[in-house]
């Protein structure tokens, strides 16, 4: 089955100016990140596509968007993915990615930490593969899901990341209901962890990671790993996103409906989107 082919396909664009009262686009607070063996590319555009292909079974891929209530928010999401993805040439296995995001945290404070950026926060979904194996990790409510195809047709849809939210502290203790969000004031989906510059909490091996979720899988062919900021859970909802993700076309049209959707509702807030995706006939290649 391996070396595979991976397709990976992106887009990106800034906040519409009439959702902040301008008439100007703003600066994107989002920042994404694709690396091959052979490309790397660090993305803040107010509007973008990109497609990419990996040829060696390898791809890492990564979305951060700025915590709007932070000073110098587009900056902390470029710099971060910037120490992220230049510290060292990426190769060998996924196992390693929590390891170099610890190590990417302690570098860009120590890179990036001012007077003026004391403060400057942002969430991280990053994402691994690498023959096959993957490891998905996130901090803060930037989200990843494996969308895999079903023998019905249909697509199924696992959120393989955690989100670092009050609300979703309340689920996990079971305190409330799913069905209960609309019933709970946006307060709720504050952030309980996210990537802050100045933040000195013990970051020790043996210490629990609380910080940052970690998930490991392995691949299947068919299977799309879904990146996103929250621009695009927060401005769709999930029985929507679903809806748009179909399994009977390639994954750049279903990208290019989930921006239209976007788009259609008014364009809220920052969003950046990556789609890593592996090939149906992937267990012919050689």
């Amino acid at each position: 089955m391996y070396p595979m082919t991976l397709h990976i396909h992106a887009f990106q664009q800034a906040i519409h100016p009439a959702a902040l009262g301008r008439t100007r686009v703003a600066p994107p607070q989002d920042a994404l990140a694709v690396q091959t063996l052979g490309e790397r590319h660090l993305w803040q555009k107010p509007l973008g596509r990109l497609a990419a292909r990996a040829q060696d079974g390898f791809a890492w891929v990564s979305v951060a968007d700025g915590v709007s209530s932070s000073p110098c928010a587009d900056l902390a999401s470029r710099s971060f993915l910037d120490v992220l993805h230049g510290a060292q040439p990426p190769a060998g296995p996924s196992s390693q990615l929590p390891g170099r995001v610890r190590r990417a945290r302690e570098d860009w404070q120590s890179g990036y930490l001012r007077p003026r950026t004391q403060g400057a926060a942002c969430t991280l979904a990053s994402l691994w593969c690498a023959q096959g194996r993957v490891c998905a990790v996130n901090c803060g409510d930037s989200r990843i899901w494996r969308l895999r195809p079903q023998a019905d047709g249909s697509v199924q849809w696992l959120q393989v990341s955690r989100d670092h939210t009050v609300w979703q502290q309340m689920l996990d203790d079971g305190e409330v209901l799913e069905e209960e969000v609309g019933e709970y004031a946006a307060i709720y989906q504050g952030l309980m962890h996210c990537l802050i510059l100045g933040d000195d909490a013990p970051d020790d091996d043996d210490a629990p990671q609380d910080w940052l979720h970690i998930w490991h899988g392995q691949a299947a062919p068919g299977d799309c790993y879904l990146l996103a900021t929250d621009g695009l859970h927060d401005t769709l909802p999930a029985a929507q996103l679903q809806a748009l993700w179909r399994s009977d076309r390639p994954a750049q049209d279903n990208l290019d409906a989930l921006h239209s959707a976007y788009r259609q509702a008014g364009a809220p807030d920052d969003i950046s989107v990556v789609a890593l995706c592996v090939p149906m006939d992937a267990e012919h290649q050689n």
